[in-house]
């Protein structure tokens, strides 16, 4: 205000975004910082204060320090704070998972421990009643007339004698691993010594050559598992599409083509020979001479990709056992891209079918999709969009959360601003009932007016429903022409009346408590939530190596780290030396820092004297 209020008095006019008033000073500012035609303002700055000639370009300076220190500095403040916040939440839930692991890890403990004690209290009162019952029998055969049948006996307190016996060990199994045949190395063991016992060696003796046997059993597995992943990928068990079976030569010869070792190389070629063909393409002119060349590329391309189908097709099998082709989603995109391609080429020369016709030929715009067929062939590009894959699906929480509020605002701003955006073309009149007839347009260019009719218009943002007010907010959200719509609301007076100047200042503070809740905050959330997923997916990868990422970076620098070699001449007599003594001096590096400065300073000594010419 001290430097530019009541300066902005142009001949077009004094602009919205003034500094004439604190209200406005604080708006204008406010325009600078989410960085929407802070440039316009400044420009105006510097023609206020007498243009670029007559000194106005120094007061430049205040909007450069404004967006330096405001836009770039405070409010990425924001965004250091949302992923701090977002980290120590995270971390927070993975303190609060891990004790309830441990939690539910000392409940089953205690279960395991309670469960050992009753069996081994089941267990002592099983020997005990053996023992009762045996001494009976013995007391009984020796008193037979002493003693009455045993569904005559009562126990101590009158009541028939009930004997508790624990479960058959065979009803303790896991059910999850009832139903297999295994048995564990300690049986097995046992089972091996137990043998070597009766055949009359040692227990020490025995103990060995269980043990040796043990050693190459799993020898053996190990070499059967190195073999398996070494050799060549094996064929599917299964039937493919009800014909192929595992021994079908047809299939045996699909399966060998898919898997030979320049197989991915040459559809990578094609991929991108295909993507260089869809670019060269004539936008304009369809029936050129180079699209008619590329037409045919074209033809050879869909021909190469759908032989690929159709042999992976052969080889995996449809869709419906482990591993067959549609049950990969990347093959379902090119699938998806070849047959779109297929049925656009098999009705492009057809004209029965009228205008439905071009429907179908515009399937053939899903083209563009076969450059995405480069990211299943390449590792790295796999990685980044399994990146981006899992930050979308992190992001889905806080999108919800998104939506939620961008709901409950546009709610607001209809209760505030429906059916106050209408205005009359002619500024005069301020009801739809008034803006009817013509009236005279003054051209500054014109020395007659013009005559126009008057029109009651609404503006292209407004508020009237939620979903038009969800519309509005997220381009105010977006900064892109968000001082428009800001004027718009405090001209705004009441239900079908059209606008007047700066009626309801009040409405400025609903516009700067939504950029603070979405521009400021959400759109940083989303970004740090990006940021702190693609760190996590590069930690992940070091979990099996135990290492951090620190030590990860140190000992990738200890690997490629060189020696410094530094050239110097044998003979120190010769002018070689002496040369290459001046040319590696301090001094030497200082005159040519000096040289690329004047070099600096004389680049921007230079003007246009045309562009002068004009100023003057």
């Amino acid at each position: 205000m001290q430097l530019f209020g009541g300066e902005w008095n142009f001949p077009g006019g004094r602009p919205s975004s003034n500094f004439d008033t604190f209200p406005i000073a604080l708006l204008t500012v406010f325009q600078i910082l989410t960085g929407e035609d802070w440039n316009e303002v400044m420009y105006n700055g510097i023609q206020s204060q007498g243009g670029i000639h007559g000194g106005g370009m120094v007061y430049c300076s205040y909007f450069i320090v404004l967006v330096l220190f405001g836009n770039y500095t405070l409010l990425n403040v924001f965004l250091a704070i949302a992923v701090d916040n977002l980290a120590n939440a995270q971390e927070l839930t993975a303190a609060e998972e891990e004790a309830d692991e441990e939690e539910e890890k000392r409940r089953q403990e205690v279960k395991d421990e309670v469960a050992q004690q009753f069996d081994s209290h089941s267990h002592v009162a099983q020997v005990e009643n053996n023992k009762e019952e045996q001494s009976q029998l013995d007391m009984r055969e020796q008193f037979p007339t002493s003693f009455p049948p045993a569904h005559m006996r009562i126990g101590a307190g009158g009541a028939p004698m009930v004997n508790i016996c624990p479960p058959s060990p065979q009803n303790n199994k896991d059910p999850k691993t009832g139903n297999f045949n295994y048995t564990d190395q300690a049986s097995n063991n046992k089972s091996n010594i137990d043998k070597a016992k009766a055949s009359g060696k040692s227990e020490t003796e025995a103990r060995e050559d269980a043990e040796s046997d043990d050693g190459s059993d799993g020898s053996e597995k190990e070499g059967e598992g190195e073999q398996t992943f070494t050799g060549p990928k094996p064929m599917l068990p299964y039937s493919s599409m009800f014909i192929f079976g595992p021994t079908n030569p047809i299939r045996r010869f699909c399966h060998f083509v898919v898997n030979l070792r320049y197989f991915d190389l040459f559809i990578m070629i094609v991929i991108c020979a295909s993507s260089i063909a869809l670019a060269a393409e004539d936008p304009v002119d369809e029936k050129s001479y180079r699209n008619k060349i590329l037409n045919y590329f074209d033809y050879v391309f869909t021909g190469v990709f759908t032989v690929e189908m159709i042999l992976k097709n052969i080889d995996l099998g449809m869709i419906i056992h482990p591993g067959s082709y549609f049950r990969d989603l990347w093959n379902v995109l090119d699938a998806t891209v070849v047959v779109c391609a297929l049925t656009a080429y098999a009705f492009v020369d057809s004209t029965s079918a009228g205008k439905n016709l071009n429907t179908i030929k515009s399937l053939r715009v899903l083209r563009v999709l076969r450059p995405l067929k480069t990211i299943n062939r390449v590792p790295k590009l796999k990685a980044v969009f399994d990146c981006v894959v899992n930050s979308l699906k992190n992001v889905l929480n806080i999108m919800i959360v998104y939506l939620l509020f961008q709901f409950i605002f546009a709610v607001i701003a209809v209760q505030l601003f429906k059916g106050r955006f209408f205005y009359c073309t002619d500024a005069s009149k301020n009801t739809k009932t008034e803006c009817q007839g013509q009236y005279f347009v003054y051209d500054k260019n014109k020395n007659i007016p013009s005559v126009d009719d008057r029109k009651w218009n609404r503006w292209d943002f407004h508020y009237d429903n939620v979903l038009a007010a969800m519309l509005t907010l997220f381009t105010v959200q977006t900064g892109e022409g968000w001082p428009a719509v800001l004027k718009h609301s405090m001209d705004s007076t009441y239900e079908n009346r059209g606008p007047s100047p700066g009626y309801r200042m009040e409405m400025a503070i609903f516009y700067v408590v939504y950029f603070i809740v979405f521009p400021f905050f959400f759109i940083n959330i989303f970004v740090a939530l990006i940021i702190i997923t693609f760190q996590e997916q590069g930690e992940n990868e070091l979990v099996d190596q135990d290492l951090d990422k620190n030590q990860k970076q140190c000992i990738d620098f200890a690997i490629n780290a060189r020696p410094l070699c530094r050239y110097m001449p044998k003979n120190k007599q010769s002018v070689k030396y002496r040369i290459w003594r001046i040319v590696v001096s301090a001094p030497f590096e200082y005159f040519i820092m000096v040289m690329i400065a004047l070099n600096t300073i004389i680049l921007m000594m230079k003007v246009c004297t045309v562009i002068l010419h004009l100023y003057y």
